[in-house]
């Protein structure tokens, strides 16, 4: 019994030191990790430090706008869009964050109405919608001109 309990608190000590050792590692060396593993399309370790970086300094738009991103690339689509918004309400003006937030809202809905194939009588009045609905989405997004600052 008392060797259960030392293996507990020792597991609910070090659940209480490890954040405290992630906030201690200087935060301007998690965003240079963080901005070079995005820009070499390493997006999980993207995504591993710039939730360190929002989480310590939340108030930062382009923080929530990478992650978001990665999160996108990732195919974490409704991550993404949560970024896009957190990136949103400290800065309604962030122009590539709309634009990312509806495209990825955009494939979300694609998706769902791609499955809803799989599921739903294409005979059906809501079935041929659906299937029209899809088909439009498919074309809208295969046909974006994605502006070259969208990074």
């Amino acid at each position: 019994m008392k060797r259960q309990r030392f293996f507990l608190y020792g597991l609910l000590s070090l659940f209480f030191l490890l954040p405290g050792c992630a906030a201690k590692k200087d935060l301007t060396l998690i965003r240079e990790e963080a901005y070079q593993a995005y820009d070499s399309k390493d997006y999980n370790t993207a995504i591993t430090q710039f939730e360190i970086l929002v989480e310590n300094v939340p108030e930062e738009e382009e923080f929530w706008f990478r992650l978001g991103n990665s999160y996108a690339r990732s195919e974490k689509p409704q991550l993404a869009v949560r970024a896009y918004q957190n990136a949103l309400l400290r800065d309604s003006t962030h122009e590539k964050a709309w634009y990312n937030m509806g495209i990825t809202q955009l494939q979300i809905a694609l998706k769902t109405f791609v499955d809803m194939q799989s599921y739903v009588e294409q005979g059906s009045s809501l079935g041929k919608w659906g299937t029209n609905i899809r088909k439009d989405l498919f074309h809208l997004l295969e046909n974006k001109n994605e502006p070259p600052e969208t990074k």
